[in-house]
């Protein structure tokens, strides 16, 4: 018995349901303007970047938020060089133009504060492990979590406000035995506060990058 094997057929399991469950609610879904496809000639440090994952949970996050933005990261210039600040299996640093490459389509949304010369502290970031829980105030990090704390604390910018895990949409399917499981996999509850990329998305604290 391979529990890894066993979870990762799960997550395929919940991926190719979502999928089926969406297609009819696609008209549900909130067009956030019109993404962008060309490569970026202005990037700054602070900036956020979004885009459609094509993790396996991208989908329970679309129907969950009812928008195709469901992954962000942060910007930080490295030896001159633009890089995302994301949260994967762990958290890292990515090259900007991978990170715009692995999104659908080669698509991404980028929007900036009117703070001017953002630096980001991350070393001590690099490294933490997902979360996959999406808790708050654990020392570890889901991408929109990421992004709000970093805003919060290092910048005294509060981007949204968290909501609770039942607001979302997503819940609406929450008595699905295997979704059910998932929650409880993971430790996620109703009652819990998060916040998702499209918050973030829609802070009026940012504005789009054109």
């Amino acid at each position: 018995f391979n529990k890894d094997t066993t979870m990762k057929k799960i997550i395929i399991v919940i991926g190719i349901l979502l999928v089926a469950i969406a297609i009819p609610f696609r008209s549900w879904l909130v067009e956030p303007l019109s993404a962008q496809d060309a490569p970026i000639t202005d990037v700054r440090e602070g900036d956020v970047i979004f885009h459609t994952s094509q993790s396996s949970q991208s989908p329970l996050i679309q129907i969950g938020t009812r928008s195709h933005i469901t992954h962000c990261g942060i910007i930080v210039m490295r030896d001159g060089e633009p890089y995302v600040l994301e949260t994967l299996s762990t958290l890292v640093l990515t090259p900007l133009d991978e990170f715009i490459a692995r999104g659908v389509g080669g698509k991404y949304w980028l929007k900036r504060s009117g703070r001017k010369n953002i630096k980001i502290e991350y070393d001590h970031l690099l490294g933490k492990s997902y979360d996959a829980a999406f808790s708050f105030d654990n020392d570890i990090y889901y991408c929109s979590e990421l992004v709000y704390t970093i805003y919060k604390h290092q910048l005294g910018i509060e981007l949204c406000k968290p909501k609770r895990i039942d607001d979302y949409l997503i819940l609406c399917t929450d008595e699905l035995p295997i979704i059910k499981s998932e929650m409880q996999r993971r430790g996620i509850t109703k009652e819990q506060y998060a916040v998702a990329p499209v918050d973030i998305f829609e802070s009026s604290h940012l504005k789009e990058v054109e």
